[in-house]
């Protein structure tokens, strides 16, 4: 007999949330897999943010946004350029790594793709290098 698995109401709406974020940020996630592994998505309370894993224990990430963390349901409109931080939960640091954001009211910044996966494929992969 093939065992069931059950999925709760609580899996079921985190996974259609995913394929949502997934979604909306296909192009980045696309443009950061050319340059580095473990892309993801991730939603700290309501808010939209795209990670690349740098450790297995999920203490060590990157998390890249725009000038604010996006609310998952809405569009990229307003996100007014890039920021990548590494953040280190082990040490509670969080390091700045690339960011093309501008002030709030201001136009948006820097949009394209290119620079912010080069930038953040380079750190991640510097990153594996000298940590394994």
């Amino acid at each position: 007999m093939t065992p069931r698995h059950y999925l709760s109401a609580v899996q079921l709406l985190r996974r259609a949330d995913e394929a949502k974020a997934r979604t909306l940020y296909a192009d980045v996630i696309e443009a950061l897999e050319q340059h580095c592994t473990d892309v993801g998505v991730d939603w700290p309370g309501n808010e939209l943010n795209i990670t690349v894993q740098l450790s297995g224990d999920g203490e060590q990430y990157i998390a890249i946004a725009g000038r604010y963390s996006l609310p998952w349901h809405n569009d990229r409109s307003e996100i007014g350029g890039w920021t990548a931080i590494h953040i280190d939960n082990t040490f509670g640091r969080a390091t700045v790594i690339y960011d093309s954001t501008t002030p709030e009211g201001e136009p948006s910044g820097d949009m394209t793709l290119k620079p912010l996966a080069e930038e953040v494929g380079a750190y991640a992969n510097g990153w594996h290098a000298e940590h394994g």
